[in-house]
């Protein structure tokens, strides 16, 4: 008897030399001709057993073939017996297995199969401590003492992180437009939570205290498609690109202990930001084999800025390789080993608001080389009994890393998945209590076009701030006051904004009747139009003046009512709750007073993420029995955002004066989008009753 590899090496010997024997020999010219109903498969079978023997039997006649003849008489014996199988089944082969998952951190691989969903909840924690400038380590004391600050190379630094722990949680979902075709978009909430150093002295090399500043926002926001271009049995290559959008804040605010012994607001430096504020585009490619139990792959990806962000700067393109290999110990629990190595480059250009003496308020002190090996590890649910959930992990340590200029190094990576194949679990013998993906409504249904059931979709289009006006209040005497009755400071500027919007949607509706829809809708839109700035200068006394007021993302729950004009087109009305991630910031410099005036920056800024209302209306059509294109205007108010007062001012002795700044978030939007319905949670079509 052969074993199972030199078996599988000797088919396509077998399957030439039988092809060839057919074609020749009238005793076996029936040997792969189709069996027409069960009975003929069944005789097929047989008579292939016997033609293998006579086949084999011709071979010992043969001087030449006498000693593979044994060989040869197993393959035959082997096919024979697996066509026999394949007969007593109907003539179909049983499915071949699922390959084993790719690694947890592995972007690439998620096709669910057409018209199906995969849902991954991922929870990721990172830790970094101890500086590197390249591969060196370096102590706080020789950071603060040779390192020149950015904005002025004669001074040095006067602040060092000494750890920083970063949070995320990250939702993907992932739908199969085709078996070997998918959509998927990736959201969540991140945060950051870091502890500086302080130095203070002649020297600066005198520890005067710590903080511990923190920052949190939603993550940039990814779409993505992923391609299978090839598979075969064993091997399958997948091509994926995305766009990342930026629904992070790239303008978190720290309050970090002072030099002085005092506390300042001021815009958190680059490391502390929780999103890019960029457009950035994603390439990828993904190879992954499977010959069990063993697995392995090899996968590349890629974020490239398109531009800068509305501060001025953007983060360098970031490149990572993986190469990994697993174990499938029993069906449904794999191990995995994977080494993954990346490159981030420095930021290009900088943030006039990013100010402070830390080593990461510098530009060029970002990005590196690491190389970092992780484990990991899936369990399928149907083990215990509930298919189509999977809990995955993996947890890794750096192994090499080269860093541009003083930063923190990467200490671990911990990442936790929770993995749903949403229908799957409605199916006999599965968990019970677990819905499936249902068909959209049968030719019975009375109506033409089912609306019901969960939708998701991608939207783009332009908006404009309502409200242009932004204002300054001064209060007290002297100082600020003086100014602003000589003309010196202005009262407020006017900031039009206007630009881009894009995003994406989820929603679910119910058809109430043949004419009316409900339903509920949110969505989460980068903006690039609420972003604008303003300058201010007077000559006598002289005076300078910035004010600066931002808008990066835009969000709603909305509940929608709409009326079936024909059974395809939907006109509705919307409204519910909004929010948005917002800034003020503001700046005054001028030399007329004594001391001279030099605030703000620092001291005065607002950022946070704001709440207020929206209603609109739209229309929507159905132009395929899943597919669906709208037009939509949205007014939304955020309501008016007020920093807190400056630190006191002193005019002269026994004045004192100071200032805040306010603007109000509110604007129109004007959009296109286009759905897909999943008809998923869709109830039973209504029939009418006599």
């Amino acid at each position: 008897m052969i074993g199972p590899v030199a078996g599988l090496a000797a088919m396509p010997l077998f399957w030439m030399s039988a092809h060839v024997m057919c074609a020749t020999s009238k005793t076996a010219a029936f040997c792969f001709s189709e069996p027409r109903n069960a009975t003929a498969r069944s005789h097929g079978a047989g008579d292939m057993r016997v033609a293998a023997l006579g086949i084999s039997h011709r071979a010992q006649r043969i001087g030449g073939l006498r000693k593979f003849a044994p060989v040869l008489t197993a393959v035959l014996l082997v096919a024979h017996d697996a066509r026999a199988d394949e007969a007593g089944a109907g003539g179909t082969s049983s499915p071949r297995p699922a390959p084993p998952p790719v690694p947890l951190c592995v972007f690439g691989d998620a096709l669910p199969g057409a018209g199906k969903l995969l849902l991954t909840l991922s929870p990721q924690f990172s830790g970094n401590a101890n500086s590197l400038v390249g591969a060196r380590g370096v102590s706080s004391q020789q950071i603060v003492a040779t390192t020149p600050w950015y904005w002025s190379p004669l001074s040095t630094l006067r602040l060092v992180p000494q750890r920083l722990l970063t949070e995320s949680q990250t939702a993907t979902l992932a739908y199969g437009l085709r078996d070997d075709l998918s959509l998927v978009l990736n959201a969540g909430l991140i945060e950051k939570h870091i502890d500086l150093m302080t130095f203070y002295g002649a020297s600066g090399i005198i520890p005067r205290g710590m903080s511990n500043p923190g920052t949190e926002s939603l993550q940039d926001t990814q779409l993505s498609g992923i391609w299978r271009v090839y598979q075969d049995p064993i091997h399958r290559i997948q091509l994926n690109l995305g766009m990342s959008f930026p629904t992070g804040s790239d303008h978190n605010l720290a309050t970090p202990f002072q030099p002085t012994g005092t506390w300042a607001t001021a815009r958190a430096f680059y490391a502390m930001q929780t999103g890019t504020g960029t457009f950035d585009i994603m390439p990828g490619i993904l190879y992954a084999g499977a010959l069990a139990p063993w697995s392995w792959g090899l996968s590349y990806r890629a974020r490239l800025p398109l531009g800068v962000n509305p501060e001025g700067y953007m983060w360098g393109n970031y490149q990572e390789w993986n190469a990994w290999a697993g174990y499938t110990w029993v069906p449904g629990f794999t191990t995995t080993v994977r080494v993954n190595g990346n490159i981030q480059d420095h930021i290009v250009g900088a943030d006039w608001w990013v100010i402070g003496k830390i080593q990461t308020g510098d530009p060029d002190f970002f990005g590196g080389k690491r190389i970092e090996l992780f484990g990991g590890a899936s369990i399928d649910g149907k083990i215990f009994g509930y298919p189509g959930f999977s809990l995955l992990a993996e947890a890794g340590i750096p192994v090499y890393q080269n860093l541009n200029g003083p930063q923190l190094a990467k200490n671990w990576q911990a990442t936790m998945g929770l993995r749903w194949k949403v229908g799957d679990g409605a199916v006999p013998g599965a968990a019970p209590g677990l819905p499936a993906l249902k068909d959209s409504p049968d030719a019975s249904s009375p109506f033409p076009v089912s609306w019901s059931g969960l939708y998701f979709g991608v939207n783009a289009g332009y908006g404009w701030s309502g409200d242009n006006s932004t204002n300054f209040r001064y209060f007290g005497s002297g100082g600020f006051v003086d100014l602003w009755a000589s003309g010196a400071v202005p009262s407020g500027f006017r900031l039009n904004s206007d630009g881009f919007v894009g995003g994406a949607q989820l929603g679910y509706n119910y058809q109430l009747s043949d004419k009316f829809v409900g339903g509920v809708e949110t969505e989460i839109d980068g903006v690039v139009a609420g972003v604008n700035a303003a300058n201010w200068l007077a000559a006598s006394p002289l005076a300078y003046v910035q004010g600066l007021r931002s808008q990066h993302s835009f969000g709603s729950v909305r509940a929608r009512l709409g009326y079936l004009a024909t059974p395809a087109l939907l006109a509705y009305a919307t409204g519910g709750l909004a929010y948005g991630e917002t800034d003020l910031s503001a700046a005054w410099f001028s030399p007329a007073l004594k001391p001279a005036l030099n605030a703000g920056g620092s001291w005065l800024g607002y950022q946070d993420l704001r709440t207020g209302w929206v209603g609109g209306a739209g229309v929507e059509w159905m132009f395929l029995p899943k597919w669906s294109a709208k037009l939509e205007y949205l007014y939304y108010d955020l309501q008016t955002a007020t920093t807190l007062p400056l630190q006191a001012v002193y005019g002269s002795k026994g004045r004192v004066s100071s200032a805040y700044y306010q603007a109000r978030f509110n604007g129109d939007i004007v959009r296109v989008g286009v759905n897909y319905h999943f008809n998923f949670g869709a109830p039973a079509p209504a029939t009418a009753k006599f």
